[in-house]
């Protein structure tokens, strides 16, 4: 039996050496790696000088770029957030409901997902283009005055930005929005019925609690993907105009490959790693209080 045990053993190990060296060099390795890089003062070509924590110091000076890519973030982060969560529950409540066709609806939805994001950057960076972009072209129509330069003006433009993001990213919201709504018990809502609740009493006293669970996911994927956002911003705006686009990455982006100071990259990417992990300690422990 202990012989059987140690085999045992050994084909477990052995089935976990890939995955565990996998690991070890391209997860733990690196992360350690560029940690140790952070507190380094190093182009990419010439020996890397220690400076302690002041690339850390840097970020967080009076007028730095990264405060100014924060603050932008954070702005970002509220718009999609909040939009992308609101619409999805609503579209959610109607294509769970009896809609003719909701198949189909749904597709449509969960479509601009499966596009690249630098795809969707090019496609509405033409649909925005003060000159012959097609959304100046029907707001003139209408009688707007025009052009009006929706990537071009630093109060429009991030959220400009955040309005195709909100429209790439609310059909898959929907998706897992649609799953929580079809796991809620159906007796509750026959027992609401009875006594009389309204539409709205209903869906504010019953739907809303029951899905926190599902919101507080959706919540936390949609703000992990507001300060992780990069590509959409660069091809759109490339931080611009006047840095009022700037996020976390591309000034990461910035500082990293165009400017050289790797350690002070480094240190940008540990800041965004540290709002990820606050971000992931807070859902796990909001997502405990709403379990089903």
């Amino acid at each position: 039996m202990k012989r059987e045990s140690n085999a045992d053993w050994f084909a477990a190990l052995l089935f976990l050496l890939p995955a565990v060296i996998f690991f070890l060099v391209f997860i733990l390795y690196p992360f350690f790696d560029g940690l140790a890089i952070s507190f380094t003062s190093w182009d990419g070509f010439s020996k890397p000088v220690f400076v302690g924590v002041s690339n850390y110091a840097e970020l967080f000076q009076e007028d730095s770029p990264f405060l100014k890519s924060l603050g932008n973030n954070t702005l970002f982060a509220i718009y999609t957030v909040l939009a992308k969560n609101v619409l999805a529950i609503a579209l959610a409540i109607v294509l769970t409901s009896k809609l003719r066709g909701r198949g189909f609806y749904r597709t449509i939805l969960f479509l601009p997902t499966c596009l690249s994001f630098v795809a969707i950057g090019l496609i509405w960076g033409f649909i925005f283009s003060p000159d012959f972009g097609i959304l100046n072209a029907i707001l003139g129509y209408l009688g707007v005055k025009g052009p009006i330069s929706w990537l071009g003006e630093p109060n429009l433009a991030l959220a400009s930005v955040a309005f195709v993001d909100i429209w790439k990213w609310t059909g898959y919201h929907v998706v897992l929005y649609i799953a929580g709504l079809q796991m809620l018990p159906k007796d509750i809502y026959e027992a609401t019925a009875i006594d009389g609740a309204s539409r709205s009493m209903t869906l504010f006293s019953v739907t809303i609690p029951m899905l926190a669970p599902v919101i507080i996911i959706n919540v936390v994927i949609s703000l992990m993907g507001a300060y992780g956002v990069f590509d959409l911003v660069y091809v759109m705006t490339r931080g611009g105009p006047y840095n009022s686009t700037q996020t976390i990455l591309t000034n990461m982006y910035e500082v990293t490959f165009r400017q050289y100071q790797i350690g002070l990259g480094s240190a940008i990417v540990f800041m965004l790693f540290v709002i990820v992990l606050t971000i992931t300690v807070a859902q796990n422990s909001l997502a405990k209080k709403y379990e089903y």
